[in-house]
């Protein structure tokens, strides 16, 4: 589980050989993304790569539920401004 959801995680590394782009080791590259069935959303990922570090993305401070109505309601200042349809205009060839 990642923030309290039940997640599915998959690890994938790979190895850049030594000598293949001018390194003296074995540079190993690491990315583990964790992804919620319930969500459709990655929860939680990590990318580790010694060349540049490492970045993480973590989703954080989720409610699930309902949002509350206010932030739903139309402001009481809002307004419609239209402009006057234009009539079509007939072309003849």
């Amino acid at each position: 589980a990642v923030e309290g959801l039940r997640a599915n995680g998959e690890r994938t590394t790979w190895t850049i050989e030594a000598g293949k782009i001018g390194n003296e080791k074995p540079i190993v590259i690491s990315r583990e993304v964790w992804t919620s069935p319930d969500l459709l959303l990655t929860v939680l990922s990590r990318d580790a790569d010694p060349r540049s570090g490492e970045a993480i993305y973590r989703l954080a401070n989720l409610k699930r539920g309902e949002p509350d109505p206010a932030l739903m309601k139309v402001p009481a200042d809002y307004g419609s401004t239209r402009s006057p349809a234009r009539p079509a205009s007939t072309a003849r060839g």
